[in-house]
């Protein structure tokens, strides 16, 4: 995991991350070819900017998992997000696939791949590409269900997806699940299978500094993370989940799969750039979120270590969640809530695609619940936020024994900012099994400079949900220019309705 690179290309000063145009492989002044390494580089961070910005992630992702309310408006904390989010989720996807895909034509093309060779093996970088398709269009299953899909090796008719270049496809068809979350594990076993560990993966890469053998362990960990996912409905998962294992799977920290940003106005972090450069505290996080750190809420009856690091004091010294309510009114009379903490907010943040601890979970649910395996999930999430062996040994040691619930609310609390696998795996597992529950009033007693105050709140989702949202509908733009593919796929999947099911879903 490595900090940004390649800020600057050939100028000082221009700044290939903050718009949406590269330095070009040829004469600049009559620019021909984008290298790949500019394109990797770019869509690695791009990506991170546009899921874990202060509107999908903030306005909707954050909220729905209960990690963040909203301090001013209830309606996204209930579930009615705003379709501009939504479109913009599906632009951000497939432009940034679109992106990959390039790097995979440049490599294979006759008549660039020679000189995109320079940054790297053509092997290695389509590999590359696949990973990160892989990743990309796994959010976009995982938001609306069947979705468009493009695939590299597959020559499946109904993968339609960013094909517009090169097959003048506008209205893609929209690919079944199943078909897809297969496909996929055959691309991650397919691309790790390819990669040449001797040689650079790619330039530009923000991850891993183009060790080709810490992509293969990514690769890997995210085939065991889709294998997982689809385990119950799918019976080919099991031998994915042991063949990624044996092909080897992240080892610690140092394989962590993130970006890190830099420490300034112009490349900060998301939510720095939200909170600190725009001066937004449009969310807190949540009571529930709070209450479970503090060891007042779930099975955990101890202060978690990293409860300093990710919930600030308040204006009178108290870490205080905001409570999840059923009016604007009402939340907005409520001042007494905390702000995230400086490790979330800081400017050079890192943004995590994958993380050691995150394996370490899974291996511990395809043990029978392991104990090891539990402990080393949270000893790499301690570490991985800073906190001391000492402390982070003692809080091990007066954790109650793994199983599935402890297990599983350990990785809900080490997702925190992933709010998007978050989000699967409660629509999996049914964990955290600690959010506050719709249309059932509950009673919040939070302390004060003078006290203890207590409050009744309720939770009242809007158009009738009663749980978390299976899933988002299919965009209204799509609607009008693609409407057969999407009727299709609305009756493929039960109903374009937010509390359809996925097809892995409990």
């Amino acid at each position: 995991m490595k900090t940004l690179k390649y800020i600057t290309l050939f100028f000082v000063g221009v700044l290939l991350f903050s718009s949406c145009e590269v330095d070009y492989y040829g004469d600049p002044n009559n620019p021909e070819i984008a290298p790949t390494y500019g394109i990797m580089n770019r869509v690695q961070k791009r990506f991170m900017d546009d899921t874990r910005d202060e509107w999908f992630s903030g306005r909707q992702m954050l909220l729905w998992v209960q990690y963040w309310n909203q301090v001013n408006y209830t309606e996204e904390d209930r579930f009615q997000y705003r379709e501009t989010v939504n479109q913009g989720a599906w632009d951000d996807i497939y432009k940034n696939a679109q992106d990959l895909k390039d790097i995979i034509t440049l490599n294979t093309d006759e008549a660039t791949k020679g000189d995109m060779a320079q940054f790297g093996a053509n092997v290695n970088q389509i590999a590359a590409a696949r990973i990160m398709l892989t990743y990309v269009y796994l959010q976009a299953v995982e938001l609306w269900g069947d979705v468009p899909y493009w695939s590299y090796g597959s020559d499946n008719p109904s993968f339609q997806a960013n094909q517009l270049k090169d097959n003048g496809i506008d209205r893609p068809a929209y690919a079944k699940q199943e078909d897809i979350y297969a496909d996929m594990l055959k691309e991650l076993d397919e691309a790790q299978q390819s990669i040449i560990t001797s040689e650079n993966m790619i330039d530009g890469d923000n991850f891993f500094d183009g060790n080709a053998a810490q992509w293969k362990k990514f690769a890997n960990s995210l085939r065991l993370r889709i294998a997982n996912r689809i385990k119950d409905v799918y019976p080919a998962a099991e031998s994915h989940i042991t063949g990624a294992i044996a092909a080897g799977v992240m080892e610690s920290n140092e394989d962590n799969a993130g970006v890190t940003y830099e420490d300034n106005a112009v490349n900060g972090a998301p939510m720095y750039r939200a909170f600190v450069v725009e001066a937004r505290t449009d969310f807190a996080p949540s009571m529930q979120f709070v209450e479970l750190l503090q060891g007042e809420r779930g099975p955990f009856a101890v202060e978690d270590p990293r409860l300093d690091l990710f919930v600030a004091d308040n204006e009178d010294g108290f870490k205080v969640g905001i409570p999840l309510t059923e009016a604007n009114e009402v939340v907005t009379s409520f001042k007494a809530e905390s702000m995230p903490g400086d490790a979330i907010l800081s400017a050079d943040y890192t943004e995590i695609y994958m993380e050691y601890a995150e394996v370490c979970f899974i291996m511990s649910e395809n043990n029978n619940w392991d104990q090891s395996w539990y402990e080393k999930g949270v000893k790499a999430s301690l570490d991985r936020w800073g906190v001391d062996a000492t402390t982070a040994d003692d809080y091990i040691a007066n954790l109650p024994a793994a199983s599935e619930e402890t297990v599983m609310m350990q990785k809900y609390i080490a997702l925190y900012m992933q709010p998007m696998e978050a989000w699967s795996e409660y629509r999996r597992t049914g964990y955290p099994n600690t959010l506050v529950q719709p249309n059932t009033p509950y009673e919040y007693t939070w302390p004060t400079a003078d006290g203890t105050a207590t409050e009744t709140y309720e939770f009242k989702p809007i158009g009738g949900l009663t749980d978390v949202p299976g899933r988002n509908k299919y965009l209204l733009n799509e609607a009008s220019i693609n409407d057969d593919n999407v009727k299709a796929a609305a009756s493929s999947i039960g109903g374009d309705k937010q509390d359809t099911p996925l097809w892995w879903a409990n």
